[in-house]
C-alpha cells in the first residue's frame, strides 16, 4: 500500500520526545502533551500540539514512497515563520501506530532526533 494511503486519516498523539546521541532525552512540548494530526487523500493536512508549548498548522503535503517520508508545506500556522517552509518527516508505520521523526539535527553540539508517535484513530 502506498504511504499516502496509509497516512490518510486521523492520528492522536501518543508521545513526543527528542533523543540525543549522548543518551539524553528531552520533551520539547513538556512531558504531558496532547495532539491530533489529520491527513486527507487530496494531500491536505492539519496538526495541533498542546502542552507547555503549542503548535498548530495546516496546509498541503507530498509523499516520497521510496524514502518513506512526507513533506509538509504550511499555509497557515501559529508561528508565522513556518508558513511556506517545508517540514520533512521520516515515517515508520506499524499497525495502528506511526512514528514520524525529524532529520538529525545538532543541538548544543550533540546530534538529536525528535520522535513523534501517533495512534491512528480513524481512516478516510
Amino acid at each position: 500500500m502506498a504511504l499516502q494511503d496509509e497516512l490518510a486519516g486521523t492520528f492522536r498523539l501518543v508521545s513526543l520526545e527528542t533523543r540525543r546521541a549522548d543518551g539524553g532525552v528531552s520533551w520539547p512540548f513538556g512531558r504531558y502533551v496532547t495532539g491530533m494530526f489529520t491527513f486527507d487523500r487530496a494531500c491536505n493536512y492539519s496538526v495541533q500540539l498542546f502542552g507547555e508549548s503549542k503548535m498548530a498548522m495546516f496546509g498541503t503535503y507530498v509523499v516520497d514512497d521510496a524514502q518513506q517520508t512526507f513533506t509538509l508545506t504550511p499555509a497557515a500556522a501559529l508561528d508565522p515563520a513556518m508558513v511556506g517552509t517545508e517540514v520533512l518527516r521520516h515515517v515508520d508505520l506499524s499497525g495502528e501506530h506511526a512514528v514520524f521523526n525529524t532529520p538529525a539535527q545538532v543541538i548544543d553540539g550533540v546530534e538529536a532526533v525528535t520522535y513523534i508517535t501517533w495512534q491512528k484513530v480513524a481512516s478516510t
